[in-house]
């Protein structure tokens, strides 16, 4: 015999704790006899006897005793080898976001997402504002960001809109007022997004909007997350145009919000690889398109 049975061995632990085949037996969903006959054939097998029984009781042998600790071990190894490969076999997907855009669709996705694929392994992963390139080499499957159609190669869908406005130091000589226009902010810096995600000789976006309304397009320095814009908003560094949602869920003392009435609106987006199929992604996708869907008719 050079190998055992996980099956006998689970048998043979289930009688060896319990030193009482009856109660082996319910434990094990099996009939008696059958149990009897299954440990018999193990021994069989090894060639020693592993149970002293008889009509009073059951006591291991020092073979059983043997058998009993490192059975348990074996056991115990093949569950989590199991595990483990039914880990590796589970779908996985890699879900990104820039800065605030994916604050109030991706807990509710995430959650629905989790109900429908409750197999799919879902990690989560910031991504500094306006870098796409993880998204590129695959280490995001798809992403909530602020793209719109045409800005990159990837495949990219708008979810919904949103105002802008502008984040002001507390300070700033403008903060008192209740909304703004671009001709308000002709004299200002202002902090941009580190990758403007141009093609060619086309301007970015921010810039092409300053342009139409005259402004000079004025770029103090470049943050890669919230916290650091409204860092550098409030030390009156510049002024940042951000979409309504950060007004909402980043309130601060020192800086102020206000709206800017001919500011273009900003697009909370999904992004992701285009020529790479993924049945976990495209149900995630499916997810929050239906999630959108729904705030939007609200």
């Amino acid at each position: 015999m050079d190998r055992l049975d996980l099956r006998l061995v689970e048998y043979f632990v289930a009688v060896a704790e319990e030193l009482h085949f009856a109660r082996a037996a319910e434990r094990l969903h099996i009939a008696q006899p059958s149990l009897s006959q299954q440990i018999r054939r193990l021994e069989q097998q090894l060639g020693v006897l592993l149970l002293d029984r008889n009509s009073r009781r059951v006591e291991l042998t020092p073979a059983g005793e043997v058998l009993l600790r490192d059975g348990r071990k074996l056991l115990a190894q093949a569950r989590r080898t199991a595990d483990a490969v039914r880990t590796a076999a589970a779908p996985r997907l890699t879900v990104g976001f820039f800065g605030s855009a994916a604050i109030d669709l991706l807990p509710d996705a995430l959650r629905e997402f989790g109900e429908r694929e409750p197999t799919c392994t879902v990690t989560v992963r910031e991504l500094a504002l306006g870098r796409l390139d993880a998204i590129v080499n695959g280490d995001v499957d798809v992403a909530f960001t602020r793209v719109v159609p045409g800005q990159t190669e990837l495949e990219t869908e708008v979810l919904l809109s949103e105002p802008r406005v502008v984040a002001l130091s507390a300070t700033h000589r403008l903060a008192h007022r209740s909304s703004l226009t671009f001709a308000d902010l002709r004299d200002e810096t202002f902090i941009t997004n580190p990758v403007d995600l141009a093609d060619g000789d086309r301007p970015p976006r921010w810039l092409s909007e300053q342009r139409r309304h005259e402004l000079r397009g004025k770029v103090a320095t470049r943050a890669t997350g919230v916290a650091e814009i409204l860092t550098l908003v409030a030390a009156a560094h510049a002024v940042c145009l951000v979409p309504l949602t950060v007004a909402r869920h980043y309130p601060r003392g020192d800086v102020t919000y206000l709206p800017v009435e001919d500011a273009d609106p900003a697009v909370v987006s999904l992004t992701w690889r285009a020529g790479d199929p993924s049945s976990a992604r495209a149900a995630f996708i499916d997810t929050v398109r239906r999630i959108a869907a729904n705030r939007k008719d609200c």
